[in-house]
């Protein structure tokens, strides 16, 4: 049975680490070796600091696939969809590598982070590191509480994971969008709490959704009930703050590329059942879209061994 990646149905952590990586010309061997080893650094360091639960996910590129596996490819994987909407730019870029590490101790992930880029020196450069944290007890900058409607225990597994009997080799391991979003928070805190509630379309204190005569047809949870159940994922967002932006990173797991795409679509009011763009979105700009496989651990180290 395929060992699947514990950072992708993993519990919220306090803090986060995102490496966004490109490869270096034909290291393509040296990074089928060394990918598998990340799972083993972890876990050598969960050992360690076992208080700080610790865990992460490694992804491969949509359009780094085909030249580091090239024997075998997750049915319909592609790139992350350039999708023209006037309003919104998505800002897809290819990235090879993505590493996530999570753990309630930032010193944790600082070693880990220094031991996975020296584990990759000469073999990879880095496009960018980003930062993520827990905010309010599960909140985000809008204040209310973020992904209140995720799916949790077990349907986790059978939303964001492959299914042995779809796909056997790619069993355990999941479809990825990552999304780097900057929020205007100013802009939002202009709003009433009646107005964000309405955008939103779930109580700000409890999470709870609104009664249906409140619910706006585009509000942020209309956007998510209005899928079907093949459309359903497993969301993973962190707030980032910096000096100059703020916002929020996301990770949507699927157990299938079209599930990710029907997710993307019905925000953006470009399904046949949308009644218009999330209104969320109205308070976001997308700083950068990529697509990625995360592979079972199973399928790093036999690809390692072949």
């Amino acid at each position: 049975m395929a060992r699947e990646q514990l950072g992708i149905c993993a519990e919220a952590n306090l803090h986060a680490s995102y490496l966004l990586l490109n490869a270096l010309d034909g290291q393509e061997k040296l990074l089928r070796y060394k990918l598998p080893l990340i799972s083993q650094l972890l876990d050598r360091l969960s050992e360690h600091f076992s208080e700080a639960m610790l865990t992460g996910i490694v992804a491969i590129g949509s359009n780094f696939w085909s030249s580091l596996y090239p024997n075998a490819r997750p049915a319909m994987l592609d790139a992350f969809p350039y999708l023209a909407v006037d309003e919104f730019n998505l800002s897809p870029v290819p990235i090879d590598l993505l590493i996530v590490v999570r753990a309630d101790r930032l010193d944790v992930i600082t070693i880990a982070c220094q031991q996975i880029l020296q584990l990759f020196q000469g073999l990879v450069e880095v496009q960018e590191q980003l930062q993520g944290f827990r905010y309010l007890d599960g909140r985000n900058f809008t204040g209310f509480i973020d992904t209140p409607f995720n799916p949790a225990n077990r349907i986790k597994r059978q939303v964001a994971l492959v299914d042995v009997a779809q796909q056997p080799i790619f069993s355990g391991g999941s479809y990825v969008y990552f999304q780097h979003l900057s929020f205007d928070q100013a802009a939002w805190h202009r709003l009433s709490q009646a107005e964000q509630e309405e955008i939103m379309g779930y109580d700000k204190v409890s999470g709870k959704a609104l009664a249906n005569i409140q619910q706006l047809p585009c509000s942020h949870l209309a956007t998510i009930q209005n899928l079907n159940a093949a459309a359903t994922v497993l969301i993973q967002s962190m707030p980032f703050y910096q000096l100059q932006r703020q916002g929020v990173i996301q990770l949507n797991f699927a157990a299938t590329s079209e599930a990710l795409k029907l997710r993307l679509h019905q925000r953006l009011g470009l399904s046949e059942n949308a009644k218009g763009p999330d209104l969320l979105l109205n308070y976001h700009r997308v700083e950068l879209s990529a697509a990625f496989f995360a592979p079972s651990i199973s399928f790093l180290e036999q690809s390692a061994k072949d």
